[in-house]
């Protein structure tokens, strides 16, 4: 791979990178809290984690492909002794792994908890089942987000070290 391929790769992975971890951002700090008491918060949730549910698993896709590519431009060897025996592979091993997690968070998330969820929701908001499903679905995206910044602060150390 050149150079360039592996400059455009980091580009577009920070970018990837910010789109995942803004988007978390700005339902966490903007859209909830302002939204709080708000007559239709559920619907309106709804529609706004819908349009980011797109835009988040195409970031997540190319995190998967940039993040390869430039491990592969790094020389990493895929091998279980690689990922345990060096430093540089410990830290990308357990990026590795974060980034598994998160897509596996994400997935059970966006695609079961939370969309049962809203469904418990506009049957009876205050039923068990409701209110069981939003804390998990809450739980799980607040793991998400620390597992983004994990994620994060991994790629930082193998940029720049420790």
């Amino acid at each position: 791979m050149s150079h360039q391929i592996y400059i455009l790769s980091v580009f577009l992975h920070i970018i990837a990178a910010c789109l995942w971890l803004g988007g978390m951002l700005f339902l966490i700090l903007a859209l909830i809290p302002s939204i709080k008491n708000h007559p239709d918060k559920i619907n309106l949730i709804a529609a706004v984690s819908m349009k980011f549910r797109i835009a988040g698993i195409f970031a997540l896709i190319v995190l998967l492909i940039t993040g390869v590519l430039q491990l592969e431009y790094r020389g990493v060897k895929w091998n279980l002794e690689y990922f345990t025996n060096s430093s540089f592979g410990t830290i990308a091993g357990l990026k590795i792994i974060i980034f598994t997690l998160i897509l596996s968070i994400s997935l059970i998330h966006d695609y079961y908890i939370g969309t049962n969820a809203i469904e418990a929701w506009k049957k009876d908001p205050y039923s068990p089942k409701t209110i069981t499903l939003r804390n998990l679905s809450r739980k799980l995206g607040r793991a998400n987000f620390i597992l983004a910044l994990v994620a994060v602060f991994l790629g930082v150390i193998l940029v720049r070290g420790w």
